[in-house]
């Protein structure tokens, strides 16, 4: 390979943070081959959701957030993605809009999630929502 088409390391970890956005909006419909580390945490916090905040183990953990979120909605879960941006050879930013409903009233939040991915594995992700912005999901 010369150097123009040689896969770099922050092309894998892109590839490892899309496989794991379309497991997310998947509702984890197919595990097999997943991107997560054995010692993979997601940390959730969320000021308007303070039932769910915490740190979320392997992806078993991190699928059982998703479920209890769409349990708790009117909606379920959808989330957008809009932009995913490597910073240096570990942390990737993903921004999207998350789409979700409580007591009939349907929000978009934006997030951005900061994924750490090393030794091709997602090893940890923080989410960090806004929620000064939270607006209602336009109809249609």
């Amino acid at each position: 390979m010369n150097e123009s088409t040689e896969r770099t390391m922050v092309d894998t970890n892109v590839e490892l943070v899309v496989q794991a956005g379309e497991l997310i909006r998947s509702g984890f419909a197919d595990r097999d081959g997943h991107p997560f580390a054995d010692d993979f945490v997601f940390h959730f916090f969320n000021p308007q959701l303070p039932d769910l905040a915490g740190d979320y183990h392997g992806i078993d953990g991190m699928a059982d957030l998703f479920e209890r979120l769409a349990e708790l909605s009117d909606t379920g879960f959808r989330n957008v993605p809009h932009s995913l941006t490597p910073c240096g050879d570990e942390l990737l930013v993903a921004f999207a809009t998350n789409t979700v409903g409580f007591d009939g009233v349907t929000i978009d939040v934006d997030a951005v999630v900061v994924w750490r991915v090393f030794d091709r594995q997602i090893h940890e992700a923080w989410d960090i929502p806004a929620v000064n912005t939270v607006r209602p999901h336009p109809p249609g």
